[in-house]
């Protein structure tokens, strides 16, 4: 019998499940169920689920969990987007959730939903797309746009925008659609702004994802073919001159769709209006993938996706590169930086048990260290600190920008100490692992304290009780071996090795 793998999807505007397997062709989906439940009317309306809401979202749950028994399906996962991750009352809905169905609820920020749906529209896209591109994944409470040129994503950006949260703020003015349009629009302008400064140059193409899409290409009469559409750009300009002068009862009448659905409609085609118009795009290519089908890949597919994982942390170095130079950073110095931790890291590997993906942050971590420094040399770790947090860096969500900006905060000379309040509000686990990658990082940035290219070769070699630094210059050390002396306390604090710098002298 084949593997087959459930995943509850829990949304702002809907709760679905889709039960997969693998097949000669990717996934197979041998059943897919959605119930319209508006959550993120509660949350973005009053701030927080209502037990009537959380009632009917448990006998949803309870039924999804019937239909995969019926599949003889063991292996059930479950996630939660934006209306329970904003509730007020998050951690009482999740505890009831678990008691009255079974199901421990995966609560996922907006960044890693958008990470894990990209990772798939991604290993998608053929060559011409890739070349040039705007990425849009349109959420009911946020927005994620990606700029792809030359099969690089080179920006990205995190709005909180989304229809169903702009639905709920103006819902007063549905039955005045004049009105309700012109607001919107008006609410729209900073987004507007934002966009302008952040789409440098017009990409070829236009690719969206998002909850609203189905309706859309229905309303434009467009079929899906292996979970992709294309609506030309005519067709969505017609549509919406079409319903923008009518109100949801009567857009809901003419397309046979819910109304529920016609009520969050507007927002969404005014928002992918404003941004096809950054692009020269003749089409509208939209990829009907959820969350629950990137879960399903992940579950089905674990090599398929760790490969794609790797691929998109490439991504994020890319990004965290980009930031250093636009503000002024010494990427020449960033690399050799980087690459003696990378050396130590890996030399390291038996005593830290850490993997790729620390890997990888230690590398954004020495890449964006001095971003600081163009505000003020003095506590540049300090405003780092609060820089990276509110960055937008492709492929890492909220926890490991977190870990980043840690990380960055204590690069020079201060040690982590559970005294601070960056460091005390970590969960211990992670307070290991920002000791662990920053005592790396301050025996790097010991090694390159000059800034200049002094040293023709550097090797790291691990002994029973040492770790061994060599250098190997003409040129004097007694600035390296200074800073060597007053940053190497941490990583012998850490894993109880002694690390030691040499000079070795080339003609």
């Amino acid at each position: 019998m084949k593997k087959s793998v459930g995943v509850i999807a829990i949304a702002s505007n809907e709760l679905a499940l889709k039960i997969g397997e693998r097949s000669s062709k990717g996934v197979k989906v041998i059943e897919s169920v959605t119930y319209p439940l508006a959550l993120g009317r509660d949350t973005f309306h009053f701030g927080k689920i209502s037990f009537n809401s959380l009632d009917k979202a448990v006998e949803i749950i309870k039924g999804f969990l019937c239909i995969c028994r019926d599949y003889g399906v063991s292996q059930v996962k479950a996630v939660a987007t934006t209306a329970i991750r904003e509730s007020e009352n998050k951690d009482y809905i999740l505890d009831q959730i678990k008691i009255r169905t079974g199901i421990d609820l995966n609560v996922i920020d907006d960044s890693q939903e958008k990470i894990s749906v990209n990772k798939m529209m991604l290993s998608l896209l053929d060559d011409d797309k890739k070349r040039s591109a705007l990425m849009v994944q349109l959420g009911s409470g946020n927005i994620s746009i990606f700029v792809l040129k030359n099969g690089h994503i080179i920006s990205t950006q995190n709005i909180k925008i989304g229809a169903l949260r702009i639905s709920e703020l103006f819902e007063d003015y549905m039955d005045r659609v004049s009105d309700y349009v012109q607001v919107i629009k008006e609410y729209l302008y900073p987004f507007n702004d934002s966009i302008d400064a952040f789409i440098t140059e017009k990409p070829g193409n236009f690719i969206i994802s998002g909850n609203e899409i189905n309706t859309i290409c229905g309303m434009c009469s467009v079929k899906v073919k292996k979970n992709t559409a294309t609506i030309s750009r005519d067709k969505f300009t017609a549509l919406y001159k079409s319903i923008k002068n009518k109100t949801p009862e009567i857009i809901a009448e003419e397309y046979d769709i819910p109304e529920e659905n016609a009520e969050i409609l507007m927002p969404a085609i005014i928002i992918l209006s404003r941004l096809i118009k950054h692009t020269s795009a003749e089409n509208i290519v939209s990829y009907m993938y959820t969350i629950a089908d990137s879960m399903l890949y992940e579950a089905l597919y674990a090599d398929n996706a760790e490969r794609l994982t790797r691929e998109y942390y490439g991504f994020a170095i890319e990004s965290a590169l980009n930031i250093a130079e636009k503000y002024s950073c010494d990427i020449s110095h960033i690399q050799r930086v980087t690459n003696t931790c990378l050396m130590i890291f890996d030399k390291m590997k038996r005593h830290h048990a850490l993997g790729s993906r620390e890997r990888v942050l230690l590398q954004l971590a020495a890449a964006l260290q001095d971003i600081g420094k163009i505000v003020n040399t003095k506590n540049h770790g300090e405003i780092a600190y609060h820089m990276i947090r509110n960055l937008d860096i492709t492929g890492i969500d909220e926890e490991e920008k977190n870990i980043i900006a840690t990380v960055v905060y204590y690069h020079g000379s201060t040690a982590p100490s559970i005294s601070h309040y960056y460091y005390s509000s970590l969960e211990p686990p992670v307070r290991v692992l920002v000791s662990k990658l920053c005592s790396i990082l301050k025996l790097a940035n010991a090694v390159h304290s000059s800034h200049n290219c002094k040293f023709k070769d550097v090797g790291v070699r691990l002994s029973a009780n040492e770790l061994i630094i060599t250098v190997s210059t003409f040129r004097s050390i007694d600035l390296e071996m200074w800073s060597f002396g007053i940053r190497s306390g941490l990583f012998q604090s850490v894993y109880g090795i002694k690390a030691v710098l040499h000079k070795r002298s080339v003609m």
